[in-house]
């Protein structure tokens, strides 16, 4: 598994699962989410009980206000996420899908959680976490367009 970054000591890190759905145009462009972080990949955390598919349409409805249509798994990255200022430190394993969109049921139901279409090489160095950020470099490199066909 690919890891990224790593602990502080002194610091305790609570195990969290998430789901996120990299969503792809066919002009080119990545369904993103703009926070005060930076850029996103909509997604999140599994709650107790809840499958990875069940959280990925839960969180992608939640961020974007659409629902989703096809869902393929694709992979999963490991990352130590460090944000001392909001007390949270998170020993994070999130599920990366493949997603379709499916229809807009309205706005985003988490405030500061803006949905855009965004050009891959665009959000280089705009991404909120290291992880995701290999995520899009991974899709520029590899050719995004072949895995969503």
């Amino acid at each position: 598994m690919i890891a990224f970054d790593e602990p502080e000591p002194g610091h305790r890190y609570m195990n969290r699962p998430g789901a996120y759905g990299v969503a792809y145009g066919s002009d080119g462009v990545l369904f993103l989410v703009s926070t005060k972080d930076g850029l996103e990949i909509p997604g999140g955390g599994i709650e107790p009980g809840e499958s990875a598919e069940e959280a990925l349409h839960r969180e992608f409805l939640e961020e974007t206000g659409h629902e989703l249509e096809k869902v393929t798994p694709w992979l999963c990255i490991q990352q130590f996420l460090t944000q001392p200022a909001e007390n949270k430190f998170y020993h994070k394993y999130p599920f990366f899908y493949l997603v379709t969109l499916g229809r807009r049921i309205g706005p985003p139901f988490e405030q500061g959680h803006d949905p855009c279409w965004i050009r891959p090489e665009d959000a280089l160095g705009q991404m909120a976490e290291s992880g995701q950020e290999w995520i899009i470099n991974y899709l520029l490199q590899e050719g995004a367009k072949d895995l969503f066909r």
